[in-house]
């Protein structure tokens, strides 16, 4: 039985294994269903959070005697907040891991929550909404980036769009919410709600979200080959691994340079022109989606609907930009970038009908419902790609940096619009105007799936491709040539899963593509059975 290669001092380099393509192999196994079914709970809790206040703010206004500019820049300063905890958190979550951050994050906006409940000023509370507003921030972006270490690419977009979907559901309930508490327990009761439900969240983030595997790999720290190999048993019990293996990302893609990360890292290689091209259509997203979402309710009233039908169609409204945010998602994991752009295009045309056309009640319900679909199923395509095309090293600060830069658009969104309808051209040309949002979206999401399609396929956000090159479909590893690494398709539908040594891989374990996830690992000098046709 041939042996590891040995070191110059005449012992067995440990056998290194690639995580890249264990993930890749992956099944919707229970432990993949716990990691996003928690972080989707952090997302839900982070959209209630951060949507409340504006459910509260009408009681706001009367117990603190403010006036609408002090109102608005309560919502002002902590989407302010979320822009600073955005780029502070991500570059933490590059530094010290995933889990310790959300962990700092949730009990961040947990706690602060409860002290907002708690404040006697107007002074109180701007400096509360900021602080929580910067944690609030810090867990979308880190979320991202430890869904997509653990999705397989083939479904990575949809993995990060299903913890987004948690994200609008959480900012919806914040209505039902408040109708049930504030009339007997007042305003500052949902805030203690809020609070109390996300530090109670802190056990389940704490007892069954895994640290990201990739980043432990990425930091090499002392102990990480210990924590790597425990957090694999407890995700996939039955996938055995060589003793005393050593992990290492194995992302297509080299690894960052060793020094510490500045916002330039995002502009190197390929990302010179994708950043640049996803931080203007998130801009432009993210004013259009917190246009609709502050001012649609005050519209639908002059409309002429009732404040409990306004809230009726502003509901129906979210609930299908929820759909359609799990919708496009597939489209995005198997067409690419480009699939997103036929949403702001379908918002452009629903815009311009709002804004130029005069719909009757029945019509207005119809079109306003499809708008508001139409921006957030594009809003969360543009959401869930946020952090894929980064490489492991930097994807949380990649996303955190997007997340960070839409927040200028998010800002700057609501107040447009008060300008707008302040100058007197109404509801009809406040439409009209942000239709320019979703057309400017167009362009750049088009020129981001031309960018996408020129991507090498061993680069990160590049299309996944059904096939692979003849030298690494050879059965049982031959052709594959040593360095190839794990993860090779092998012709009959098997993907190789290679336990290397030192330079040279050794037989990998061949596994059923897309089969059950629960595979062995090679050791040295070991190889299973190819499984027959």
């Amino acid at each position: 039985m041939p042996t590891a290669p040995s070191s110059p001092d005449g012992h067995a380099s440990p056998p290194v294994v690639e995580l890249a393509p264990l993930i890749e192999r992956q099944q919707g196994r229970r432990a993949w269903y716990r990691v996003f079914a928690v972080c989707c709970l952090i997302t839900f809790l982070d959209g209630f959070d951060f949507q409340i206040l504006s459910f509260t703010a009408t009681y706001l206004k009367g117990d603190f005697g403010l006036s609408d500019t002090q109102l608005g820049t309560l919502g002002t300063v902590g989407l302010f907040g979320t822009l600073v905890g955005g780029l502070c958190m991500g570059y933490l979550g590059d530094r010290i891991g995933r889990k310790p951050s959300i962990v700092v994050c949730v009990a961040g906006f947990g706690v602060f929550m409860l002290a907002f409940a708690l404040a006697g000023t107007y002074a109180h509370l701007f400096a509360l909404r900021f602080v929580s507003g910067f944690f609030l921030g810090g867990v979308l972006p880190l979320s991202w980036a430890l869904t997509a270490e653990y999705a397989p690419k083939r479904v990575r977009v949809t993995a990060i769009s299903v913890i987004m979907v948690g994200y609008t559901l959480g900012g919806a309930a914040g209505g039902p919410v408040s109708n049930l508490l504030v009339p007997g327990h007042g305003w500052s009761s949902v805030f203690v709600a809020g609070g109390l439900c996300s530090l109670l969240a802190l056990v389940p983030v704490l007892l069954f979200l895994p640290e990201s595997v990739k980043f432990l790999a990425q930091r090499a720290r002392p102990d990480a080959d210990r924590r790597i190999a425990a957090t694999l048993a407890r995700l996939w019990p039955a996938q055995r691994l060589a003793d005393g293996a050593h992990f290492v990302p194995g992302d297509p893609q080299p690894p960052a340079p060793e020094k510490k990360f500045t916002p330039a890292t995002l502009f190197r290689g390929s990302l010179a022109r994708i950043t640049p091209l996803l931080w203007i259509v998130y801009v432009c997203s993210s004013a259009l989606i917190y246009f609709m979402v502050f001012w649609t309710p005050m519209i639908n009233e002059r409309m002429g609907f009732s404040v409990s039908a306004a809230a009726l169609i502003a509901a129906a409204a979210s609930v299908a930009g929820a759909v359609a945010q799990l919708a496009i998602s597939r489209f995005v994991d198997r067409r690419g970038v480009g699939s997103i752009l036929w949403m702001p295009l379908a918002a452009t045309a629903a815009m311009l009908m709002l804004g130029l056309g005069s719909p009757g009640p029945a019509l207005y319900i119809c079109v306003i419902i499809s708008a508001k679909m139409f921006v957030n199923g594009g809003h969360g395509g543009i959401t869930s790609i946020a952090g894929t095309f980064y490489p492991t090293a930097i994807r949380a600060n990649g996303a955190a940096w997007a997340s960070s830069v839409a927040k200028v658009g998010a800002m700057v969104g609501p107040w447009l619009g008060g300008v707008l309808l302040d100058a007197g051209i109404g509801t009809s040309g406040a439409f009209t105007s942000f239709a320019l949002c979703p057309a400017i979206m167009i362009v750049v999401l088009f020129a981001m799936g031309r960018v996408q399609r020129g991507l090498s396929p061993d680069t990160e956000g590049a299309l996944a491709t059904a096939s692979v090159p003849a030298a690494l479909a050879a059965p049982d590893g031959a052709g594959a040539g040593a360095g190839t690494g794990a993860g090779a398709v092998a012709g009959d539908g098997t993907e190789a899963v290679a336990a290397r040594t030192g330079a040279d891989a050794v037989p990998a374990a061949s596994v059923p593509a897309g089969g059950d996830g629960d595979a062995e690992v090679a050791a040295p000098g070991r190889q299973k059975p190819e499984p027959q046709a």
